[in-house]
């Protein structure tokens, strides 16, 4: 087994959870992008890129998923860092 194969599910699987999120907040556009991953990363039938594509997508990928707080207009709560109020 290819190490692609549990990328690809896992891709899959959060192509599809997002590209529900953006159908049914109103971002169509956004819907679509994650469903053209969907197509690209399905496990089913993997597509043979060269090496380079494989990398160009995969950090297109990366970039889209980065993005998607900012799509879906959240802010990073967990992320950001607050400092307590007190005496150090």
């Amino acid at each position: 087994m290819d190490y692609r194969t549990p990328v690809c599910i896992i891709v899959s699987l959060a192509a599809v959870t997002f590209s529900v999120r953006a159908l049914l907040t109103g971002k169509f556009v956004s819907g679509l992008l994650f469903v053209s991953v969907l197509g690209l990363f399905t496990p089913f039938h993997p597509a043979q890129f060269t090496y380079v594509r494989t990398s160009i997508l995969d950090m297109a990928t990366l970039a889209l998923f980065a993005a998607s707080p900012i799509i879906f207009e959240k802010s990073a709560g967990p992320l950001a860092l607050k400092h307590p109020k007190g005496k150090l």
